[in-house]
């Protein structure tokens, strides 16, 4: 007897999670760079085994129509039992919820399958030919969820299984899924978090950082407290806020024009609020070349020593005019002090979050809410001073540079027919491009001043993101792409 299992992707999210992720299905949603289809699929791997069941998608109606012309034609129907599960539910527990799809075997009836809050799962058909009057159904009142609501058939009760068609689980599944990387780890509760580092100092700073900003610009900020510090480690706590990221809203393209105005108006407001104090102007340099330069240069070192070095340089090699890391760099170099000479800057120092990119502003649209997280710390005063332009290029290098699409695996590299390496991304930001540009220059600062910094920041990235070698080949392209842009346009 064979196992067909169908993925209902045509549940229409309600307003305020297709406020998040705009007009798409759940199953489209991607958390931790992985479709939550993907994820689903996973989970029903580990249950029954990859070899033991058939994987079909249904994305609309059309789909449907689709499906029933294949079944139909498929000999012995009645043996084939069929799965038919909806994309708002996603498996927290595999173990819990495979002791309840295993019973399912032992059941020779239709079983609607239902979570501890009595939401249908999805329906276990005892053959094809029952499986496609449900089909049919569902075509003729255009909803296959409704078709369920009519449904009396026997329930089983299926634990592990959370539905992310309600508002505060949707969030809870996204927000609870952080990356650790390196040496943080989070510990959560229902209404706080708490963030632990076995790097004591950092965790310290990240606290003081906070309670050594002028009152006037904390408001900005999610507030830690309750710090404590062991001889192996420190922490602190800090209120769960149930928002998503910036970022989230970002790569599913759910972020309009005029919301994009509301943001940058947030942001921009921001940047104006920031503690400023003058500097002399060998003071200015120096902090210039420390991130700008010897960060940079640091890092690209920091890159060389490791293994997967050499396979970057290998496919570099290949790249016409640009064939190593050290070409990369020093021609930055170049077009950094072209646009510099274009400018007299201020000689100023402003407080600085250190990477107020979207995966750190935690964002509600109809609240106008905007709290950063993950500022870079600060021991003293002194520290919390940066470049005025430093954390701009870290917002440019979400919305012009794509970051947030490289960190969701939402990009792709081919080879042209002239064995050219071709970076694409399924999102046009040009539009947003422009109205960042626009603001920029309302508010004073240089549009290609911001970029060519931004290039060295995707370029300061690399060793860090080394776990992912495809994505650092990616920066590593997408460094070489904006630098393009500058070079042809200064």
């Amino acid at each position: 007897m064979g196992l067909l299992i169908v993925y209902d992707n045509t549940v229409q999210p309600g307003e305020i999670v297709g406020e998040i992720i705009g007009k798409k299905g759940y199953g489209d949603v991607i958390v931790r760079r992985k479709l939550l289809k993907v994820r689903y699929k996973e989970s029903i791997e580990k249950i029954f085994g990859s070899a033991n069941f058939r994987w079909i998608e249904l994305d609309n109606l059309y789909d449907f129509e689709k499906l029933i012309l294949q079944l139909s034609n498929i000999e012995s129907i009645e043996n084939n039992r069929v799965l038919h599960c909806f994309s708002n539910f996603i498996v927290i527990d595999s173990k819990e919820a495979g002791l309840a799809f295993k019973k399912i075997d032992y059941i020779e009836e239709k079983v609607v399958l239902d979570n501890k809050d009595s939401s249908c799962i999805g329906v276990m058909f005892k053959d094809t030919c029952q499986y496609l009057a449900f089909l049919k159904r569902s075509i003729e009142i255009h909803s296959s969820h409704d078709v369920m609501r009519e449904d009396r058939n026997p329930r089983l009760v299926c634990p592990g299984v959370m539905d992310i068609s309600v508002i505060w689980n949707f969030i809870q599944y996204l927000t609870g899924n952080f990356d650790s990387r390196y040496f943080n780890s989070m510990k959560e509760t229902d209404y706080t978090l708490r963030k632990s580092s076995t790097n004591k100092t950092k965790i310290k700073s990240e606290y003081t950082y906070y309670h050594l900003l002028p009152e006037n610009m904390q408001h900005w900020f999610v507030m830690p407290f309750d710090y404590q510090e062991t001889e192996l480690e420190s922490s602190y706590a800090m209120e769960r806020l149930y928002m998503t990221d910036l970022a989230i809203k970002w790569v599913h393209g759910s972020i309009g024009q005029d919301e994009f105005k509301q943001i940058l108006d947030m942001y921009f407001t921001f940047f104006h609020e920031r503690g400023c104090i003058e500097i002399t102007p060998s003071q200015f340099q120096a902090i210039n070349d420390q991130l700008y330069v010897k960060k940079v240069l640091s890092r690209l070192e920091n890159l060389k020593k490791l293994p997967a070095f050499s396979n970057i340089e290998k496919l570099l090699s290949a790249n016409k005019g640009l064939a190593s890391v050290d070409d990369i760099f020093y021609w930055y170099l170049e077009i950094k002090k072209k646009v510099e000479q274009r400018i007299e800057y201020p000689c100023i120092s402003v407080i600085g979050h250190g990477d107020p990119c979207f995966a750190n502003a935690m964002y509600h649209y109809s609240t106008r809410t905007l709290k950063f997280i993950d500022p870079r710390g600060a021991l003293t005063k002194e520290e919390l001073y940066t470049d005025p332009y430093y954390d701009i290029a870290k917002l440019s290098h979400s919305i012009c540079g794509n970051y947030d699409f490289f960190n969701n695996a939402m990009f792709d590299i081919t080879i042209d027919d002239d064995f050219n390496y071709l970076l694409s991304i399924p999102f046009d930001n040009s539009d947003y491009k422009k109205m960042f540009r626009e603001k920029l220059e309302m508010c004073g600062y240089d549009y290609w001043t911001v970029r060519v910094y931004e290039a060295s920041l995707f370029l300061s990235m690399l060793p860090l993101h080394i776990d992912y070698p495809y994505k650092v080949f990616g920066f590593l392209l997408n460094a070489i792409k904006i630098l393009k842009e500058v070079e042809s346009n200064v």
